[in-house]
Order: structure tokens, then sequence, then C-alpha cells
């Protein structure tokens, strides 16, 4: 036999005596990252053969994960000489090491890991802290926030595969895109900026409690006082402004999509109604009578007065033929006209009718009119007598209180002069 056949033939006798026989040495391996720092945390699965002396060869799994300093170090018993596989996993990155076990292994690792940050900024480029993220990478997704101020370090990701990470800010998600490259990345989330002032009905700026809700990070309302509120980072969506003076409220519910002032009026005045025109001026029998007033909300600030109030018409007309038992009728303007209409249902001869109109503005604010009577009369009194009759009945319903105060002062002073 050659003597190069002997050598190689020695050589080969230990692998060939030890093959199928366990041999127990240190797995370790040091991760580092593009930056050669240590790599935290990241998961290190072997997979190797033992052979044990009761089951026999047994193909084993052990999972352990790199410690503060990015080593990952385990003490394994795997048959001499068979091949081992070590899959190493950190943030979408997988690194896979084959080889044949000798007894031991101690090598440096490095992955293409590498850094980024996100930053949340408003239309005016200031921070928007503790916006939530979605990270999406390939078919993978993960969830996170910016810190209060805004920002947010993403520390080894795999620096090979783009990553669009979106924030969510009111109802719609902005997005940036980038493969990680140890740099910052601005998100700017379109916001607005709302200027709120509050006047009254005579145009007079007037002190108020102000309350915006809106959906930002989640549903949030932002307060104020005085007489002109001003609100930042308000993104596009539904908004809900609340103002509270003298114990008044003014609701309203807009849609923001640019950065706008806008005035509410505080209506503390009533609609003033003007005296009744009926038509026909001298009720016949049976008949309807059509009864007009005008109505209109003084202040040239005023709010006016609504189409309907919950369906209904905002003057309204009530009557009655006892004096305890009241009818409604509605009185629905004439077209573009600040005069409104009722009509009474016609009632037999000499009935007395008695009645009063009612008017709500938007703001709430209501007036009743003074109590007015007409009649039906046909028997007895002549038509002059008849007028006389409506006449003092129209002045007695309006000036009675007057007319009894009179009488009083009246009966005193002659109980003063006959008996004291």
């Amino acid at each position: 036999m050659k003597p190069v056949f002997i050598l190689i033939a020695l050589l080969l006798l230990p692998l060939a005596l030890f093959a199928g026989t366990p041999a127990t040495g240190d797995a370790v391996l040091r991760l580092r990252d593009a930056q050669q720092r240590p790599i935290l945390n990241a998961s290190v699965t072997f997979e190797y053969t033992y052979t044990d002396p009761v089951f026999g060869e047994l193909r084993k799994t052990d999972v352990i994960y790199s410690n503060s300093y990015g080593v990952a170090e385990k003490k394994l018993s795997a048959d001499f000489n068979t091949p081992y596989r070590i899959t190493i996993d950190y943030h979408d990155v997988t690194d896979v090491i084959d080889s044949t076990w000798v007894g031991g292994i101690d090598r440096f690792v490095n992955l293409p890991l590498m850094d980024f940050s996100i930053r949340t900024l408003d239309s005016e480029s200031n921070s928007l802290g503790l916006v939530p993220l979605r990270i999406t990478v390939g078919e993978k997704e993960f969830t996170d926030y910016t810190n209060g101020t805004g920002y947010r370090v993403f520390t080894q990701y795999n620096k090979n595969l783009p990553y669009t990470v979106y924030a969510k800010y009111g109802y719609i998600e902005h997005f940036v895109q980038f493969l990680p490259d140890n740099k910052l990345h601005n998100i700017q989330i379109p916001t607005y900026t709302l200027e709120i002032k509050t006047i009254n009905d005579e145009g007079n700026s007037i002190l108020s409690e102000m309350n915006l809700t809106f959906l930002g990070i989640e549903e949030t309302t932002k307060r104020t006082a005085g007489i002109v509120g001003l609100f930042s980072q308000i993104p596009e969506g539904n908004a809900t402004i609340l103002l509270t003076a003298e114990n008044r409220n003014v609701t309203d519910t807009f849609y923001v999509n640019a950065s706008i002032s806008r005035t509410y009026v505080f209506d503390f005045h009533p609609p003033i109604i003007s005296t009744p025109v009926l038509v026909p001026e001298k009720p016949v029998p049976e008949n309807e009578v059509q009864i007009s007033v005008n109505v209109t909300d003084p202040g040239r600030n005023a709010t006016g007065m609504a189409p309907t109030v919950n369906t209904i018409p905002p003057v309204e007309l009530y009557y009655s033929l006892d004096g305890t038992e009241w009818h409604t009728v509605h009185m629905y303007p004439e077209s573009n006209s600040t005069i409104y209409t009722g009509r009474l249902p016609g009632q037999p001869a000499n009935t007395v009718v008695r009645y009063y109109i009612t008017a709500v503005d938007k703001s709430n604010n209501t007036a009743t009119s003074q109590q007015y009577v007409f009649n039906t009369f046909v028997n007895g009194p002549t038509d002059n007598n008849r007028n006389f009759l409506q006449d003092a009945l129209n002045y007695l319903s309006q000036y009675g209180w007057a007319i009894a105060a009179v009488v009083i002062l009246a009966v005193a002073y002659f109980i003063k002069k006959k008996y004291l």
C-alpha cells in the first residue's frame, strides 16, 4: 500500500471510530448587525442528531435567544461528524448555517439589519405625539405608536426589504415607504386650525365656553373659553362644537377639510308678533276666518325663524270657544315673507272666539301675543252695536287689568270721602 493512502486511512480512522457517538461541546454564535452592534433577543434554532443508549438515534431541536451581548450559547451533545443546522431569525431576516458537528462551534454571524426612525407631524411641521402606527413588510404586519414628542425608533430591521409605515390620525391613514437606512422618515398628516367666535344678536362679542369634539387618535374634546377660541391640529373629518353662554347652548356639527373661522350667534331676544289681520274683517257665521300676522326676529344678527321646529311651523294659532279648551292651528309663511297665515274653521252664529299666537325662533326664544276676541253675532245687536261689542271685548281683553285698577281706586276714594 502506498504511503499516501496509509496516511489518509490514519486520518479517517478517528472519524470512523467516533461516527454515531455523541460528542459534547459548546455552540457559540456572536450575532452582529450591519453596524457591528450586538443583536439582542434573536431566535436561534439548533437541529441535530443524537444517539441515545436506550432510544437510539434521535432528531433534536433546541431553541435559544441571544443575550444582551448578542451571544447565543448552548452546550450540545450531538453525534460526532453528523450534519447539523442552525437557523437564526430576527426582524424579517433568516440566516441558515449548515455544517458538520465536530464537538463545538464559535463564530461571528453578521445579519443585514439597520435602524430607521419615524416622526409624525401636522401641517405646520409641529410634532403629533402618541399616533398609532401600522407597519407592513411583505405579508407581515405589526403595530406600534410614536412617543409623546412624535418620534419612534425601530432598531435592527432587514435593510433589504421595503417597509411601509402607516400613521392614523383622524379618519384617514397616511404612509411612507422606504428601505431601512438609519434615517428619519417623516409622515406629515394634513391638519387644520379652527377659529371660533361668539357674538350676541346685536353683533357684540360675548364670552362663552367652547368644547370642540373630533376624531384624532381617538375621540377627543378640546376646551377653551373667551370671545375667540383657537383650535389646532384638527384632522379632516366631522367636528362638533358646543358653545355655552348665559346658560344658553349652541351646537353645530360640520366637516373639516380646511382652516376656517366660524362665528356663532347667541340670540337672546324673542320674535315680535304684529297685531293680527282678519279676513273677512267681520267674521261671517259658518265661514272660516283667515288670520295673518307679521313675525320678525329683532337684532341685526338674529338667528331668525326656522322653517319648522320638529316638523311643526314656528308660528301657531291657539283658539277657544269657551275660554277653557284651546285648539291649535299651524300658521304658514307666505312665499319669501315674514307674514304667517292660519285659518280658523267656521263657527255658528253668535259665537265668541278667543285666540292668541305664539312664535319661536331658531334659538328657541318664544313669544306669545296678547289674547284677541271676535264674534259671529247676527241676532240682537245691530251692525253698529255688534262692532261696538266686538271692540269692547277686544279692549277688555287687552286692558282689563287697567280698568279693574281704576275701579278699585275709585271705590277706595268713595269710601274714604264718605266714611273717613
